[in-house]
């Protein structure tokens, strides 16, 4: 993702809110009409990652939600390679869906941290918790930064979030990720502020690529469960 892009979703990203009326509560995933879309249009090779997600949930259902945390973080590390979206999609920015980056088994941050979102949640995690977390990643040493995303847990809306990240193996402390400068984070309810506990309070008059991909989740067999 490009830093002009990265300005354009600071304002595409006021339809948010829209988009959380739609979805509260939890996510389910029916495994088999994933695993059926991502047959239907990938091949049945790549079933392979939607059963292997099945599995690896399955295992982490009674777990401490740090065990959960670090366990989808690893499946994902494991089964899909990071790729931008100019290489996977042939476009400048494409928020995939979980069928499109298994069909793939590339994505980049966005995708990755989408992922792992709805992961999470059908496992039971509060979505008040999660948040994906646009931030600007500095390069090395240097003063450069680049456009990303991350996934973070907070265990209170004042916590020292935990964050997953498609780059980064360890799920570390947000106050240890020196790297990442925080720009706002959102979910399926809201947007926040860096440092702010309270959400922001937007207009809901314009839609966004995460509307988009919650419409087209659902298609997949991932919705909202009261």
């Amino acid at each position: 993702m490009t830093l002009s892009l990265f300005a354009s979703h600071c304002l595409a990203l006021v339809g948010l809110l829209l988009a959380g009326q739609q979805l509260r509560d939890h996510y389910v995933i029916e495994f088999p009409k994933l695993e059926q879309e991502v047959k239907n249009n990938f091949g049945a090779d790549k079933v392979l990652h939607v059963s292997a997600l099945e599995i690896r949930l399955h295992d982490l259902e009674n777990k401490a939600v740090k065990e959960q945390l670090i366990g989808v973080n690893a499946f994902f590390d494991e089964h899909i390679q990071y790729a931008t979206d100019d290489v996977v999609f042939k476009e400048k920015d494409y928020w995939a869906t979980p069928s499109e980056l298994f069909g793939h088994s590339r994505g980049d941050c966005e995708d990755y941290a989408i992922a792992k979102y709805v992961a999470l949640l059908h496992l039971g995690i509060d979505s008040s918790k999660l948040r994906l977390i646009y931030v600007k990643a500095k390069i090395g040493r240097s003063r450069v930064t680049q456009a990303h995303m991350v996934l973070g847990y907070y265990d209170t809306p004042s916590s020292d979030p935990l964050v997953l990240d498609s780059l980064v193996s360890n799920v570390l402390p947000g106050s240890q990720r020196t790297d990442l400068i925080p720009v706002f984070s959102f979910n399926d309810s809201g947007i926040w502020q860096p440092g702010k506990t309270a959400q922001v309070s937007t207009s809901t008059s314009r839609l966004s690529r995460w509307r988009d991909v919650i419409e087209r989740m659902k298609q997949e067999g991932i919705s909202r469960r009261s």
